[in-house]
């Protein structure tokens, strides 16, 4: 028997155990170095990850704040609102339905809902499938009335019926077109075949089967010590805490879902397992494919049952992303490499497919990229404070680096443009949209945006120049054309 030395029979003397350094992979390492520099690059208040590779739980890490201004750390537990990573949820419980014989995906909607009626014939022949695939013609929400919640029962049914005035865009099944009131009727669907309110399904049938023990549809049911807040960019160009928090019970099934990286990691586990988990089956395989199998006409975007489809080195993948005042998130899923990604922040204007693309292609395909914002984030911190001038030379400056951490993408210059005109920085929009016509001189779109500052300052005459410069350039602009007609017009009484 091997002797023990002094030290060590003093130790096991006193009970004390010796410790040993848990060492880090390699792989944890480069991802906690790409989230950080995405969190730095998008000035994220705060940002949550989650990773699983060969079908285990490669990574879950959080970095940041709950809330700007407090020291209220995240963890892997803090709950995010998820925006549109919602819909997915929604079409599984449809697929649970459907599997329980409560629910034909190819029959009408009214069926199940009667009193769904629109000003336009056509909505009668609406199917449940095309609700779930953004083929239905239903249009968009304009307003989600997030500064007047809604949070009783009869939220989901009030919501259908108030599509009795509205029109569809297309003839059901013509085309796609994303659709979040669709998704928002489907609650009131799964409700009504169910018996249960959709939250109350959800929680039930979905969270509590998979094990998502802190997520849920109900915002009054999250607890106060693992809530975030939103951020959003304030009239200074500056991150700062949201005045309204993005919740209304009416759009639980296109926006509510409020989850974290432990719960959404075993979500990934269900997907990748095609409706399994520690051996209780939440949908069955023929509801994978079913919700993982192309719904769209050809030519257009490729949607299943709410999933996006697309290819990462010619692997195929299926995400969804998301988006609310002050929140921005992301899942996906890769069968063939046993792979996903949930990537959360609490911060209006992130890249969270981009940001997610980077760690995927790094850690699952061996690749190398860089983590890169759009090069107007960092001109916004300039604009207000040093003037154009120091905007130009950051600009030049960080173009010239290599690698770059920017990417040099006009459109994002004219989104910092109109964010100056929604500040009521008008002065300094007109700038911003001016050196984006140095830059790109043959552009219709930036002169447009020029004339836009002109028409925002009553300065008409200015207004109509520029707007006839863009058509100059682009004689069919339509846009253009038709503000240009408004000041003529109106010019002319």
């Amino acid at each position: 028997m091997k002797k023990l030395s002094c030290i060590a029979v003093v130790l096991l003397f006193l009970g004390c155990k010796t410790e040993q350094k848990e060492t880090i992979s390699p792989e944890v390492l480069q991802i906690d170095k790409i989230v950080q520099k995405q969190k730095e690059l998008f000035e994220a208040p705060g940002l949550a990850v989650g990773v699983v590779k060969d079908g285990e739980t490669l990574y879950a890490n959080t970095f940041g704040v709950k809330e700007l201004g407090t020291d209220k750390k995240l963890s892997t537990k803090s709950l995010f609102h998820m925006a549109s990573v919602s819909k997915p949820f929604v079409a599984t419980a449809v697929v649970q339905l459907v599997e329980k014989g409560k629910i034909d995906l190819d029959e009408k909607l009214t069926t199940y809902l009667p009193y769904f009626t629109m000003a336009d014939e056509r909505y009668k022949d609406i199917t449940v499938r095309q609700t779930l695939s953004h083929t239905s013609g239903i249009p968009n929400v304009k307003d989600y009335e997030w500064d007047k919640p809604e949070y009783d029962d009869g939220a989901a049914e009030r919501y259908v019926k108030s599509h009795a005035t509205l029109k569809l865009d297309f003839t059901p099944g013509e085309r796609y077109r994303y659709s979040n009131a669709a998704f928002d009727i489907l609650c009131d669907l799964i409700a009504k075949t169910s018996g249960m309110t959709f939250e109350a399904y959800m929680k039930k049938n979905i969270f509590e089967a998979v094990g998502m023990v802190n997520s849920t549809f109900f915002k009054p049911e999250v607890p106060k010590e693992l809530a975030t807040s939103p951020h959003i960019v304030g009239e200074n160009l500056q991150k700062e805490v949201g005045k309204v928090y993005p919740y209304n019970r009416r759009h639980a099934g296109s926006s509510t879902l409020h989850s974290n990286v432990d719960d959404m990691l075993l979500w990934a586990k269900v997907n990748l397992n095609k409706g399994i988990i520690n051996g209780n089956r939440i949908y069955s395989e023929k509801s994978y494919k079913m919700l993982t199998s192309l719904q769209t006409p050809e030519g257009q975007k490729r949607v299943g049952l709410s999933w996006f489809f697309g290819d990462i080195e010619e692997s195929p993948i299926f995400y969804h992303s998301g988006g609310d005042p002050g929140y921005r998130t992301f899942f996906a899923f890769m069968p063939e490499k046993k792979a996903a990604i949930v990537l959360m922040t609490n911060t209006d204007y992130f890249w969270t497919l981009e940001s997610s693309a980077v760690i995927l292609k790094n850690i699952v395909f061996n690749d190398s990229l860089r983590p890169k914002a759009p090069i107007h984030y960092k001109l916004k911190n300039y604009i207000l404070t040093e003037g154009i001038e120091k905007v130009k030379e950051v600009y030049f400056e960080e173009e010239k680096k290599s690698p770059q951490d920017y990417v040099f993408d006009n459109g994002g210059l004219d989104d910092l443009g109109y964010w100056l005109i929604e500040a009521k920085h008008l002065n300094a929009a007109l700038e911003i949209f001016k050196f984006n016509v140095e830059l790109e001189p043959k552009h219709a779109g930036w002169h447009d945006s020029v004339g836009d500052a002109y028409r925002a300052m009553d300065s008409i005459d200015l207004a109509i120049e520029w707007y006839k410069k863009a058509l100059a350039i682009k004689p069919d602009q339509n846009f253009s054309i038709k503000k240009l007609n408004e000041l003529l017009e109106n010019s002319s009484k």
